[in-house]
Parts: structure tokens; C-alpha cells; sequence
């Protein structure tokens, strides 16, 4: 049995589980352990129960380990593709990010359809919903912020994201297109508000569960992410044919990174 450890915001859960998923389409027998969110309240907590997944959890580690009969453990060893973690012994405890699409793109037919929501949206979310689905040209602009700025070991590994950044990715695109409508999100949206100016925009500002502002960006024919795996998850969820996706050169501010996928624009 192979069992991938859950941890992390909803983006980094959407990584580890669609591995998960990709190893037991070879074949494996997989398990999902979500016993770190006992403690990790950080980002929400655990929220892939939004989704309709169907690889089994364990919230006891040490019960559950004990019982399969074995604790051998593997480690991603950086956040570039590693191809010997996609050939693994039969009994393995896995840790990772598994920060690219190419772990899972083989599948991409599955992963779309176990990251359909299980629930009824919000109401303010169908109301969302409504007018992105109105427009011909939307676009999703997502700013991150939060522990990115707060948090001095975040800010260190991955840096945010510049003005001059969105600025160039909106400017691309009405080079392009015509009639584009904005539709802005950030978990900082007051900041956002003060400092982000294009015109023909909608702040995207509500009380509700992550996983539904993932689905409004992937409603979006166009989007432009933030170097956060949030928006990169709402950007490949966009099954538009014509999509077109901006998305940061620089992911992380000292590290080679594999995070955005090779059909994207790198600004």
C-alpha cells in the first residue's frame, strides 16, 4: 500500500491527492493520510471533501500504519518532477508537494472530473457565477498576498508577485482582445482595491469557502495567476478551448520550478 501524506492551503491538497490519484491509475493500492490536520488549521484546514474524490483517508496515522505493516518513507527531494516517484515499492509512506502537472496529465480527464464540487454553490457565488458567464472575454486576476507577505519563511521561498507583473499580463491580453472583463481575487482585496487600476473589473468579494472562488476562475475564459497553487488550480480547471493563461516566469524567487504548464504565457 502507498499512502501520500495531505497537508497544506487547498492547492497544495490538490497537488498531493491528484498524485495519489495518478499512482493508483498504475495501479497502486492508495490511501490518503489527513491525520496533519488534527493540528494544521492553517488556509482552512482540510477541504477535499468539497470535491468528489474517492481515494480513501486515514485521520490516524500511526493506528493506520501500524496496521498496513510497515513505516518505510519517501521524500520529494526538490520541487522539480521526479520521475522515481511515480515507480515506487508496493508498501511506501510518500511527502510532497508535487508541484506539476506532469505527475497526473495522463489523467486529466479523471482529475477533472474528481474536482467537481459535491455541493450547492452560495448564493453569492451563483451570482458570481452568472455574470462571468455573461461575458465573452473574462478574465481572472488573482492576487495573493496573506502569509506571502506576512510569514518571513513564505516570503523567502516564494516572494509575491509585482504591479508591474499584472500590468504587463492585462496589457498582453488587451493587445489581443477585445471587451475583457476583470474579475478580481485576493485574499487582500482592500489592498488590491487601492493599488490594482484596470478598468472594466468586478472585485470578486464574499464570505464563502475557497474551493468556490476556484470555481469561478476556472469559469473564466482567460485567467492571469498569482505564483500560488490556488490560482494555478483554478487556471487548469478552465476547460475553454480557448483559454489563454498568464501565469509568473519566476515562481519561486530563488529556485528553478516546473509549476506552470508548458501551453501557459510566462510573463
Amino acid at each position: 500500500m502507498v499512502i501520500v501524506r495531505i497537508v497544506g492551503g487547498l492547492g497544495n491538497q490538490m497537488f498531493q491527492y491528484a498524485y495519489a490519484k495518478a499512482l493508483q491509475k498504475k495501479g497502486y493500492n492508495v490511501k490518503i493520510d489527513i491525520s496533519k490536520f488534527k493540528k494544521y488549521k492553517l488556509h482552512g484546514g482540510y477541504q477535499l471533501d468539497k470535491f468528489n474524490i474517492d481515494i480513501e483517508t486515514s485521520t490516524s496515522l500511526s493506528n493506520f500504519l501500524t496496521r498496513v505493516g510497515f513505516r518505510r518513507s519517501t521524500k520529494e527531494k526538490s520541487l522539480l518532477f521526479d520521475e522515481s516517484l511515480q515507480n515506487l515499492p508496493k508498501s511506501e509512506y510518500v511527502k510532497g508537494y508535487f508541484q506539476t502537472e506532469k505527475y497526473f496529465l495522463d489523467i486529466k480527464s479523471t482529475i477533472y472530473k474528481q474536482f467537481t464540487l459535491r455541493q450547492p454553490l452560495a448564493k453569492t457565488t451563483n451570482k458570481y457565477k452568472k455574470e462571468i458567464e455573461s461575458i465573452t472575454n473574462s478574465c481572472s486576476i488573482h492576487i495573493r498576498r496573506g502569509d506571502f507577505i506576512s510569514n518571513k519563511k513564505a516570503n523567502k521561498v516564494h516572494g509575491t508577485c509585482d504591479l508591474e507583473y499584472y500590468n504587463r499580463a492585462v496589457d498582453f491580453l488587451q493587445s489581443q482582445y477585445k471587451n475583457i472583463h476583470f474579475f478580481i481575487f485576493s485574499d487582500d482585496i482592500s489592498w488590491t482595491r487601492e493599488h490594482l487600476k484596470v478598468e472594466n473589473k468586478t472585485f470578486v468579494e464574499h464570505n464563502t469557502m475557497p474551493h468556490e472562488d476556484m470555481y469561478l476562475m476556472s469559469l473564466c475564459r482567460f485567467n492571469i495567476t498569482a505564483n500560488s497553487s490556488f490560482s494555478w488550480w483554478g487556471a487548469w480547471l478552465n476547460q475553454n478551448k480557448n483559454k489563454v493563461v498568464i501565469a509568473p516566469k519566476k515562481w519561486f524567487v530563488e529556485k528553478e520550478n516546473e509549476v506552470a504548464s508548458n501551453n501557459w504565457i510566462k510573463l
